[in-house]
């Protein structure tokens, strides 16, 4: 067998030629399996990125709602509080009855009736003042902070003057604890 240099090197090309297809196809395949994994990872970032955002504006959804539910609630402690605060809210009936120009005859504070999650402190007021001045103080009190409820009221026009007087049962409310 007498291989002449000329085949043996057609051979050794052929080898050296298949070699290195093989290699690139190699390299190839590996770059290309490559290239799928970070674009797999991409995905998953930019996936997990989209969760990370949508769950950042629930979150500061949630704030805002836990922001709007605390002052619904300071609101609330501010209309019937834990503890009665008399001396605040009497100030307030005082300078209120002042305003209005009205002449406070008598204020007399109530037993207080318990009920099953607040306490009603009622108080009876009778009141000398025009009509309207007594309309308007009606009013001041219905809408003021403090919840307060009229339950009875009477009024009776004197027949001297120009002015009514007022027989009123107001209740102003706490909660109780626990």
């Amino acid at each position: 067998m007498n291989i002449n240099m000329r085949t043996l090197d057609r051979i050794c090309l052929a080898v050296v030629l298949s070699f290195s297809l093989a290699c690139g196809f190699w390299a190839v395949s590996l770059s290309i399996e490559h290239q799928k994994k970070i674009s797999q990872e991409n995905h998953l970032l930019s996936e997990r990125l989209k969760d990370l955002n949508s769950a950042e504006t629930n979150l500061q959804q949630l704030r805002a709602v836990l922001d709007a539910t605390r002052q619904e609630l300071g609101y609330l402690n501010e209309r019937i509080p834990e503890t009665p605060n008399m001396g605040d809210f009497l100030k307030n009936v005082d300078s209120l009855i002042k305003e209005r120009q009205i002449v406070l005859l008598s204020l007399q504070p109530q037993p207080v009736v318990q009920e099953e999650f607040y306490a009603r402190i009622p108080i009876h007021l009778r009141l000398l003042g025009s009509f309207v001045h007594i309309y308007q103080l009606l009013c001041d009190l219905e809408t003021m902070n403090r919840m307060v409820v009229m339950e009875k009221i009477t009024i009776t026009k004197i027949k001297q003057a120009q002015e009514c007087q007022v027989d009123l049962t107001a209740c102003v409310f706490t909660r109780k604890n626990g």
